[in-house]
């Protein structure tokens, strides 16, 4: 757990640096201030979601899909709510807004997908490896 803690602090320092320079370049209208709110939310949101994700990958494989499924939906939910509400309060920066929450989006999906296709994957080799072991001492 500590490893993905220093990974996704990594990723959230790189990400904040990348878009605080992007952002320089970028017209007043396109670039979000707050964008560090918006990438501590990203944070605490990605932690959370692997706290859940390591919880039910304990219990097994079909916990660990189910979860992983209801999770991301209500995650994609909460998001556009999110952004649905700061664009009817805030009109003059909702595109800034939508912009920097979609520009973190996808960074932190990605990295959600290979920690999980890594935590899942080692998981299936090791039960495949298992399931041949057993076959092959069936067979004797």
């Amino acid at each position: 757990m500590n490893k993905f803690i220093l990974q996704l602090f990594v990723i959230t320092v790189i990400t904040g640096v990348i878009y605080f320079f992007i952002g320089q370049s970028l017209p007043p209208k396109f670039f979000f201030e707050g964008y560090i709110i918006v990438l501590s939310l990203f944070f605490v949101v990605t932690l959370l979601f692997h706290i859940g994700l390591q919880k039910s990958f304990e219990k097994g494989s079909k916990d660990f899909i189910r979860y992983y499924m209801g999770a991301t939906g209500m995650k994609l939910f909460l998001f556009l709510m999110i952004i649905l509400i700061y664009a009817f309060l805030n009109k003059e920066k909702a595109v800034a807004f939508a912009l920097t929450f979609f520009f973190f989006y996808l960074i932190f999906t990605v990295f959600e997908v290979s920690i999980a296709t890594k935590l899942f994957g080692k998981h299936a080799a090791a039960a495949k490896k298992q399931n041949e072991q057993s076959s092959n001492s069936e067979i004797s």
